[in-house]
């Protein structure tokens, strides 16, 4: 690699390294997945606070997981040490593994009861995946003690003591470490229960929920009251609605985002009903149905007889099975005559229909996917024994089943989501966190779930953000559709429930939060509208007024609930993508330089990747690489939107039969940031020679504008994220709430005074004549067709360009104005920012504060006697005070800190420059 491409390498590099401190970007810039809008703001929201604890309750299918990556890409770049424990269902752990890999980087490994303990080398991050089920068992325990970070996935779907256990750890407890980081992901955080609101709130308000425990009050009710009491400040102008909104809100750590506050982002929903005409031999069922379920009374809607009744439309030995049941004996005769009727075998009208809509389906396209829903395990073996002699282009291979709960395990829903199956046959209850809109796009629910939520969580798996989606809502166009159909017997109580459902728009959008007291209210509806009961058409009306989509929040009108400005969202994307770009260019001149050995190829999928390898000559290779040789080479995506569907954690490529870890080439990837740090450090500041490289261009049209001219590329970068580190580094006598909150203000500091690059261009005709280069002739520059000459004798004819050093200072002076201008808007912003964050810490810290005064007084009020249980409790009052005292001092110390800090970036306009000169020479010297 001639010192040409090493100075081109380096250009790329410089660039990678600023786009990667670039706070709105840095999270989304090096996951391979598009950013939304909603997914920007939370990102912003949660990155600018004082701590992460935060609960990411938006919709299903609004890309809750991508968030939690972008999160964890920023914190593992800035602390490579991170140890972080993902709790997960164990069904969706094995998802997890595979987005955290393809997307994200990082090579998880899932915790099972067989494992012993590893050991870590001190510093080493991690990242563990926990099942939900083990978090109380060794050795998955996942404890302070051995991370720094936890996330929990579909917290709502744990054991309420393992949720409350793990809550338990998130809070300060005397002398022992708690999670420094909290991150809790579910649609549904069932705030209405007391119960399961005491342990997701103490996870992510820790010290409030503790002052609520020794005031004998529910967090929730304290929040809102603690709240009630800052928007009275907020009135009387002595607290900021932004410093209201971070340090008082109830609701200011729970972020809900939903498809009403962002219209047009995830597809639209087609709704069919089929309504089968029942045979004769389906009346008594329908009679026995109806009958049974008149006298169901107040019986939940997941006891008798309701359980009983809707399997009446299932499979014959599901029906066969449960007629025995209580439920039907006070109605012999209908249930005799269902007996009766189940043993001649007779036809199946639901079956035919059914039949009648794929037929529809398949006629222009016999490959088309569908997902069907089924009631149980022997109607999903019904369907697809059925199914199979029905369609022969079924037979082989064509359908893929998952089955409920404990019938099926983690290989099987993997294997069938992945699989190359037209239909997917599953239970209603198999729903949970699966990504089932890279099988198919339509549902049809061949028996109906009586549970809203469950349909909710069934149609979500389809209703989710997609690849391609992020262009098409930029440019206001549809993000596809989804088809739903619903099929039920006409005079059945599952016709009832379907209007019900109807009435409730369950099946047109997605639920609103519901908390316990409303998901009773539906199911009452559901029940009653099985029974017949007229009453549940009014009651149903009466709830819909009710449901709302989302949180309310907190001092409404206080924060904005939309981007910034379209315009800023669209630079933002437009950033993000031309950085796909010039990570492509850049690995492009990797290989046409002879740096390293580079092909674009498909994967056995066909699925476009890219392979990097040592080139023959490891001379020709500047950098070392890990332990890349010549032989293996490193498999990479280097494009978001070319992922596979879905994305696996291995690919396999021509000619190979074991999979390969694919990376994604951007920031965050160990071996894409060692490129960078390698490259960019090559590069020297200020010096340019005074002879010009000789190089040709391959785009003839560019270069016949330039032959004989000097080119003169600068760019120049204003680096305060190296001023940052230095001041607001981590001390070692930081206690760890300190530790943490300095990171916390490093990561703020970041919104303020991101890092920034220039680029100019000169153009220099023979004869003096000076006029400012295009973009399009700076990346033509730095790309892999602008190639130095090999020829050494044209090269030395090249006469030296005297004046280059006072052209470079030229352009240097003039950056630098343009950055004093920048830097003069950000110091504004900053002043009015860090008053508002002095109003955060210091509300804060008298939160702090009064929880360790309550302790204190909580524990002067002991009635003891025994004098070492005495001395115990002034043990215990002793270390609370020094606590108190350790936060108070640490927040000060912070404060001045950031102060200072402020100052010095506020008037730091000095740039590193760095500069490249050429001579472009005609194709007719081009040397072959």
């Amino acid at each position: 690699m001639n010192s040409f491409h090493l100075a081109q390498s380096g250009f790329h590099a410089l660039e990678r390294l600023i786009a990667a401190e670039s706070w709105e970007m840095g999270g989304a810039l090096g996951v391979a997945a598009d950013p939304y809008p909603h997914q920007i703001q939370n990102l912003r929201r949660i990155l600018a606070d004082t701590e992460i604890r935060h609960l990411l309750a938006d919709e299903v299918g609004m890309g809750k997981t991508v968030q939690a990556l972008m999160i964890l890409n920023i914190l593992r770049r800035r602390d490579p040490s991170l140890r972080v424990a993902i709790v997960a269902p164990e069904r969706i752990c094995y998802q997890w593994q595979v987005e955290l890999s393809a997307r994200g980087h990082i090579a998880a490994r899932i915790q099972t009861d067989a494992e012993e303990e590893q050991e870590h080398p001190e510093g080493e991050g991690y990242v563990h995946l926990i099942k939900a089920d083990m978090v109380r068992r060794q050795p998955a325990r996942p404890s302070p003690d051995d991370y720094d970070m936890l996330i929990v996935d579909e917290i709502h779907a744990m054991n309420l003591d393992d949720a409350a256990f793990l809550s338990s750890l998130c809070r300060e407890r005397r002398d022992a470490q708690r999670f420094r980081h909290v991150l809790l992901l579910t649609a549904t955080p069932r705030l209405g229960n007391p119960a399961w609101a005491r342990a997701v709130i103490g996870a992510i308000e820790p010290e409030r929920s503790e002052i609520a425990n020794l005031l004998g009050r529910e967090p929730l009710e304290f929040l809102a009251e603690d709240a009630a009491a800052a928007q009275a400040r907020v009135s009387d102008g002595t607290l900021t609605a932004s410093a209201y909104r971070t340090a008082f809100a109830a609701d200011r750590r729970i972020l809900r985002q939903t498809r009403s506050q962002w219209p047009g982002i995830a597809p639209t929903r087609k709704v069919y009903t089929v309504r089968t005409a029942p045979s004769d031999a389906e009346m008594p069922k329908i009679m026995l149905q109806n009958a049974a379920c008149r006298d169901g009374g107040e019986n939940p809607i997941e006891s008798a007889p309701w359980l009983q009744c809707r399997q009446m439309f299932r499979a014959g030995s599901s029906l066969r099975d449960v007629l025995r049941h209580r439920s039907f004996s006070a109605h012999p005769d209908l249930r005799d005559e269902v007996e009766t009727t189940l043993s001649r075998n007779p036809g199946n009208a639901l079956f035919d229909d059914l039949c009648d809509v794929l037929l529809g389906y398949w006629h222009k396209d016999k490959e088309r996917r569908i997902i069907i829903v089924a009631g149980d395990t022997p109607t999903v073996d019904m369907l697809e024994r059925r199914l199979s002699d029905m369609f022969p282009h079924l037979s082989e291979r064509g359908i893929a089943t998952m089955r409920g709960r404990h019938n099926t395990d983690l290989v099987d829903v993997v294997g069938a989501v992945q699989s190359q199956a037209t239909v997917l046959i599953m239970e209603e209850f198999v729903e949970a966190g699966l990504n089932l809109h890279n099988f198919a796009a339509d549902m049809v629910f061949y028996n109906l779930p009586w549970q809203a939520s469950r349909i909710d969580q069934l149609i979500g798996r389809l209703d989710r953000l997609r690849s391609g989606g992020l262009s098409a809502y930029m440019k206001d166009r549809t993000v596809g559709t989804i088809g739903i159909w619903r099929m039920v017997v006409t005079g059945s109580a599952d016709e009832r429930v379907l209007e019900a459902l109807d009435l409730l728009d369950v099946f047109e959008h997605p639920l609103p939060y519901l908390d316990e007291a409303l998901a009773q209210r539906i199911d009452r509806i559901i029940t009653d509208a099985a029974a017949g009961r007229a009453s549940f058409r009014q009651a149903a009306s009466e709830l819909k007024s009710e449901l709302s989509f989302g949180l309310d929040q907190s001092g409404e009108g206080f924060a904005s609930a939309q981007p910034d400005t379209s315009g800023d969202l669209g630079k933002i994307v437009g950033r993000i993508r031309a950085s796909d770009n010039a990570g492509n260019a850049w690995l492009r001149l990797l290989h046409v330089s002879g740096a390293m050995k580079g092909g674009f190829l498909k994967a056995s999928d066909g699925e476009p990747v890219a392979t990097l390898s040592l080139p023959p000559l490891l001379e020709n290779c500047p950098y070392k690489i890990g332990a890349m040789t010549t032989r293996e080479s490193e498999v990479f995506r280097w494009r978001r939107d070319r992922l596979g569907k879905p994305p696996k954690k291995d690919v396999v490529l021509p000619k190979d039969r074991l999979g390969k870890r694919a990376r994604f080439f951007s920031t965050g990837d160990d071996l894409h940031d060692d490129l960078v740090r390698q490259a960019s450090a090559i590069l020297e500041p200020g010096k340019v020679s005074p002879i010009p490289v000789g190089v040709h261009l391959s785009d003839d049209e560019l270069s016949s504008d330039l032959i004989g001219k000097t080119l003169i590329l600068v760019r120049s970068t204003w680096r305060p994220s190296i001023l940052k580190d230095k001041q607001l580094r981590v001390r070692e006598n930081d206690v760890p709430a300190v530790r943490v909150g300095r990171l916390s203000d490093r990561r703020w500091i970041s919104t303020l005074f991101p890092d920034a690059i220039g680029t100019r261009c000169l153009l220099v005709a023979a004869d003096g004549d000076v006029e400012v280069g295009t973009a399009k002739i700076a990346r033509a520059l730095l790309g892999a067709d602008c190639k130095p000459t090999t020829n050494r004798q044209l090269q030395k004819t090249l006469a030296p360009f005297r004046d280059v050093q006072k052209f470079v200072t030229a352009l240097e002076r003039e950056m630098i104005r343009e950055e004093r201008l920048r830097i003069g808007e950000l110091r504004e912003e900053a002043t009015a920012a860090f008053s508002e964050r002095r109003q955060i810490l210091m509300s804060e810290t008298e939160t702090y504060v009064r929880w360790k005064q309550l302790s204190i007084e909580n524990l002067r009020s002991r009635n003891i006697q025994d004098q070492q249980q005495i001395q115990m409790i002034e043990g215990q009052i002793a270390a609370e005070q020094r606590r108190m005292e350790a936060k108070i001092s640490g927040m000060t110390d912070r404060l001045r800190c950031l102060e200072d800090a402020l100052l010095r970036l506020a008037n730091n306009s000095t740039p590193e420059t760095y500069a490249i000169m050429v001579r472009v020479l005609p194709s007719a010297h081009f040397a072959n």
